[in-house]
């Protein structure tokens, strides 16, 4: 284990003026330019990431109908959980699968935006990338809607076989107050 770690690291040192050399095509923004030394790590530049973050959210919610109608059954989905005043654990599987969906989406978008960069006609390579960008997010979807059911479903149907569900006017409010 120790070997390991030392070869690593000397590994690191020996590769470092070799990767300083090559510009890093994963990190392109318009007005980054090619840095041949690693710059200092700066509060600035994490800041900036995280409006770049944070900017690319409001491009997803902005854009995307089917991210707006994630982000509604999400909200739904915990009104509910609060409602039912879930465990602690079982609110963390329910975060899991929120965050599960919202990242899938935010992958499609992202492998949409990138193809539509390329080329807007038709191409097999690109229709195939879009295609299962989009089988990614409906498999997330459809393991969030599993958890969701096994979170669920032990709270709500005691109250079903019981009739202690909420009555319409407890949703509706009592017809004899209007």
């Amino acid at each position: 284990m120790i070997c390991c770690t030392i070869f690593a690291a000397l590994l690191g040192l020996f590769m470092r003026p070799f990767v300083r050399l090559r510009t890093n095509p994963l990190a392109w923004r318009p007005e980054h330019q090619p840095v041949v030394s690693d710059p200092p790590l700066r509060a600035t530049g994490r800041l900036q990431s995280f409006s770049h973050a944070f900017a690319g959210l409001a491009f997803l919610v902005r854009n995307e109908p089917n991210m707006r109608i994630h982000l509604a059954a999400a909200l739904s989905a915990v009104i509910a959980g609060l409602s039912l005043h879930l465990s602690l654990s079982e609110w963390r599987w329910f975060i899991f699968a929120i965050a599960l969906v919202v990242a899938a989406e935010a992958l499609n978008t992202a492998v949409e935006q990138a193809c539509n960069a390329v080329t807007r006609g038709y191409h097999p390579a690109i229709k195939a990338a879009k295609d299962v960008a989009a089988g990614a997010v409906l498999i997330s979807a459809i393991a969030a809607a599993l958890i969701g059911a096994t979170i669920f479903l032990p709270h709500v149907i005691p109250a079903l076989a019981s009739g202690n569900l909420p009555s319409r006017n407890w949703i509706c409010g009592d017809p004899g107050d209007a």
